[in-house]
């Protein structure tokens, strides 16, 4: 069952216009489209989660250096 990118509904396969139709809002795509949009969503989420990894690690990386001793600290 595949899922609209747009708003989440179900969306079935309409043989006349060879298609996925969402149930929902009504979007049409074919199955090549359907499958290159998801890619897409799937990269720029990827990216985001990526930038989200960074952050954290930094923020690890600045509570180590916050926590260790003075003389380590003397070394930076």
């Amino acid at each position: 069952m595949a899922r609209c990118p747009e708003c989440a509904g179900k969306m079935t396969f309409n043989s006349m216009i060879k298609q996925m139709v969402c149930n929902s809002c009504g979007l049409s795509l074919s199955r090549h489209d359907l499958d290159m949009y998801w890619n897409k969503i799937r990269n720029e989420n990827s990216d985001n989660s990526d930038e989200l990894q960074r952050k954290k690690n930094r923020r690890k990386e600045w509570l180590d250096w916050y926590s260790s001793s003075k003389n380590d600290k003397d070394y930076y």
